[in-house]
């Protein structure tokens, strides 16, 4: 009796350890997998507040292309003075800097911290990687554009123009106006404007190709986070 009493007790206490060992196996298993669901509904959060970002640069992007177009072709052939001296006059509003400011700390802080792991589908991990290689190209274009703003822009239109005339109008009404007059007829000849505002729609042709991408990339990346979302929650 003892002996038996004994493997009793003793096949209870493994019993015992390994339910133990059990239930904290699946706690953490639930555990993990509840931290995957909020981590895929942040990175969803992130690129919906994105696809805003993106809608509004589409919009920037073509209204700068088509001032840029119509100065430079404005300059190439003017119908009149007049109007040559209000295309010039749009100078500002042609080479505005926007900036760019996709919502992407859920996905860095996730790479950093090891918990992209999570996500067990090849496939979200694959559009992940080219929706945030899609997020620098943007980037890039951006910062090019910015570089050529101060290192060419700015020294030009110091040098051969009187700002406050040739700002864009939502800045003029802060501005004090000079006491001497931009040459509008040198400027209308300048064949470095004419390659500065090039260049310009040039970045822009460049972005507006990058953004249509990025548009493709950020679509097909909600549908499978919606996907594995739903799946998820089953």
């Amino acid at each position: 009796m003892t002996r038996r009493r004994h493997l009793t007790e003793g096949l209870v206490i493994v019993v015992s350890i390994l339910l133990a060992f059990g239930i904290e196996a699946t706690w953490a298993e639930y555990s993990e997998t509840r931290e995957a669901y909020r981590l895929l509904e942040s990175i969803r959060d992130d690129v919906l507040a994105t696809q805003a970002e993106l809608a509004l640069q589409q919009t920037q992007n073509k209204e700068l292309a088509d001032r840029a177009r119509h100065l430079l072709t404005t300059m190439a052939d003017p119908p009149s003075e007049e109007v040559v001296r209000e295309a010039l006059q749009s100078i500002g509003s042609v080479f505005v800097t926007s900036g760019w400011d996709p919502v992407t700390h859920t996905y860095v802080e996730a790479v950093n911290s090891g918990r992209l792991r999570l996500i067990e589908s090849e496939e979200l991990r694959l559009a992940l990687t080219r929706y945030h290689a899609g997020v620098e190209d943007v980037d890039a274009i951006h910062r090019t554009i910015e570089t050529q703003y101060y290192g060419q822009l700015e020294p030009f239109m110091v040098e051969y123009t009187v700002y406050s005339e040739l700002a864009a109008e939502w800045w003029r009404g802060a501005l004090v106006e000079a006491p001497f007059v931009t040459d509008f007829e040198a400027l209308a000849s300048s064949r470095e404007l004419w390659n500065l505002v090039t260049l310009r729609l040039e970045l822009e042709v460049a972005m507006e190709n990058r953004l249509e991408r990025m548009e493709v990339l950020a679509t097909e990346l909600v549908g499978l986070l919606n996907e594995e979302l739903g799946v998820r929650a089953s």
